[in-house]
């Protein structure tokens, strides 16, 4: 009878073991840098985020000041990337907004694009760094 109970509860501890153990996390290419922005939308510079699928880079800020992406993805939603290519953060390579395409950006360096539609997905490797982002009465605020 004991050797049943301890059956039973090996049984159990092993199924429960996938929902207790660590969740390997994606990994964190671009490291942490203190961002905090509130932009207005009404001010010239941004007027480019006044139309949903938009995008703008705002310049020295985000890893190695490369710039933080600014797109918005509905009227009432904006998403924001550091502008940092994760594929070689060591060649300080900033991607830009394709003009070409829609909602896009690629790194000049090794000509990976990333879609702002898709959160920042790369057609190949890591995706953009993200940053939370909220809007508010005309303004949008960026942190991390």
């Amino acid at each position: 009878m004991r050797l049943a109970k301890l059956k039973l509860l090996g049984i159990v501890m092993a199924s429960l073991t996938p929902f207790f153990s660590c969740v390997e996390e994606e990994p964190k290419i671009i490291p942490d840098v203190y961002v905090n922005l509130k932009i207005y939308l009404e001010y010239p510079q941004f007027t480019d985020l006044q139309v949903t699928g938009n995008a703008i880079i705002y310049p020295n800020e985000g890893y190695n000041d490369n710039g933080v992406i600014i797109f918005r993805l509905s009227p009432e939603e904006f998403l924001a990337f550091d502008a940092t290519c994760p594929q070689h953060i060591e060649e300080n390579t900033a991607i830009a907004i394709d003009s070409d395409e829609f909602a896009t950006g690629k790194c000049p360096h090794c000509n990976t694009t990333y879609s702002f539609l898709n959160y920042g997905q790369a057609s190949s490797g890591y995706p953009l760094k993200r940053y939370k982002t909220t809007y508010s009465g005309g303004y949008v605020y960026i942190t991390n």
